[in-house]
């Protein structure tokens, strides 16, 4: 026991001391000395403390960039969904979301309080109903008529939408049937039409009011209507008119006989804010918020208007082009008449676009100066991020705004069943797959590159932008896809 502990402590000893029997300096010539180890955790940590701060500069960095243009994405798609006649951005291919009975009509689908409103007509009767444009989920029904009994005229039920979301108020206008089979002196009677307007929060009836007389046309501006009917004398008579109650805003009476049936003359009623149109025994052009009589030209001058946000221009075969203040007075010549945009999100605010038939011109709008022209047959559709949308007969493409450039074109080799849309991004554009059916297709908007494609319903009527939402419609459905 005693020599094994002996031997314990003298081979520690041994180990312990080995390195300090001997100084370096009197070592043995084949002695190599000892190297000591590299202090690698000691110059770790000095660089760490000297490099720490920049890695988290740069970290923060990353996380400023990925917010800026996490912001910069939410701002672009709040932008685009706050204009009229843009679809939201879109993610990925659009699928259909939820479907329901319409019609491709005008005045049958609508953006009211964030949700879209669908006219439809039943066996039974005419309904409203408030869709959750995601989901599809009704919020609200609501009958606005019955459908026709045997022995009336058929009947018919329309709901005007404006460019944007209507808001708070719908208004439906139905056309009452008549007699068909009746010896009363009812039957000739002028056809009526019921204002019904509704709530758009829960469908709820705010009222009603009638419009009788030879109507020539009715539209909404805000949440009025302008009505135009005939008299006895054929003058037209217009009125605008509060939408909840009937009550009459302003009402004018042409001086002239609009219509004469042994000239076949019609009188017709076009209402493109700031200005209303009237056509027939002469054009009249009237201010839309008072009524005032802005403009008239004689039957046959072939005056064509347009609506130039609070200006409008005229155009006619003798005397060309015009843009004028909303008062009238004339402040600069044009070539032809503004481009007819479905949408504009302001990109180019101080630019003004004409469409000459075989070409295009761009105008600073304030002094009319030409800024470019490019040569293009196809017409403008939708100005969105400096880039115009232009389609005509089977192709569509797209000009670059700043200079009239065109970025690119395609023909999708049959003529175009609607016109193209964008989401700030993308074009939304008709196109054939190749057995023939009809698709959507998706392509850059900067360089017509196609993302995706997505079969679409036969016999498909229209594709429109309605509050964000791309809604498709064909004779008896509507389709929403996102």
């Amino acid at each position: 026991m005693a020599d094994r502990r002996l031997a314990a402590r003298m081979q520690l000893v041994e180990v312990e001391d080995a390195p300090t029997a001997t100084s370096v300096s009197s070592a043995p010539d084949n002695h190599v000395p000892a190297v000591p180890e590299p202090e690698t955790r000691g110059t770790t940590a000095r660089v760490l403390r000297r490099w720490w701060p920049v890695a988290v500069l740069a970290v923060l960095g990353l996380v400023a960039s990925a917010l800026v243009a996490s912001a910069r994405d939410r701002a672009f798609v709040a932008r685009i969904a706050a204009v009229p006649g843009l679809v939201r951005p879109l993610d990925s291919a659009p699928v259909p979301l939820w479907e329901t009975a319409g019609s491709s009509l005008p005045g049958t689908v609508l953006a009211a309080d964030g949700a879209l409103v669908v006219l439809a007509a039943g066996a039974d009767e005419w309904t409203v109903t408030a869709h959750d444009p995601v989901s599809g989920a009704a919020r609200w029904t609501t009958v606005v008529a019955p459908a026709s009994r045997s022995g009336f005229e058929s009947s018919a039920a329309t709901c005007p939408a404006l460019r944007d979301d209507v808001g708070s108020l719908i208004l439906c206008l139905v056309l009452q049937p008549r007699v068909l089979y009746s010896d009363d002196a009812s039957i000739q009677e002028p056809p009526r039409i019921a204002v019904v307007p509704l709530s758009a929060r829960d469908g709820e009836r705010l009222g009603a009011w009638d419009l009788r007389g030879a109507i020539v046309g009715i539209d909404r501006v805000e949440d009025d209507l302008v009505v135009g009917t005939l008299d006895a004398d054929s003058h037209l008579v217009v009125e605008r008119r509060d939408g909840r109650t009937g009550d009459v805003v302003w009402s004018m009476v042409t001086p002239d006989v609009m219509e004469q049936q042994a000239t076949v003359i019609s009188a017709s009623m076009r209402v493109l804010p700031p200005v209303v149109v009237l056509e027939g025994g002469s054009t009249i052009v009237l201010d839309v918020d008072d009524g005032r009589t802005i403009l008239t030209r004689a039957r046959y001058s072939g005056l064509q208007v347009a609506a130039l946000g609070e200006r409008f221009a005229t155009w006619a075969p003798v005397g060309g082009g015009r843009v004028h203040d909303v008062d009238g007075s004339p402040l600069y010549a044009l070539e032809g008449l503004p481009a007819s945009l479905s949408a504009d999100d302001g990109s180019q605010a101080g630019t003004l676009l004409v469409d000459e038939g075989p070409e295009v011109s761009a105008l600073d709008i304030t002094t009319g100066e030409e800024q470019w022209r490019t040569r293009s047959v196809l017409d403008p559709r939708v100005l969105v991020s400096d880039r115009l949308v232009v389609s005509g007969a089977s192709t569509y493409g797209v000009l670059d705004v700043t200079d009239g450039t065109v970025l690119w074109d395609v023909d999708t080799g049959a003529l175009l069943p609607w016109n193209p849309l964008s989401d700030g991004t993308l074009v939304i554009g008709p196109g054939e797959s190749p057995d023939g059916g009809q698709e959507l297709w998706g392509r850059g908007l900067d360089d017509g590159v196609r993302y995706w494609s997505v079969p679409l319903p036969p016999d498909v009527r229209r594709v429109d932008a309605v509050g964000g939402h791309l809604v498709v419609r064909t004779e008896n459905t509507l389709t929403v896809y996102g």
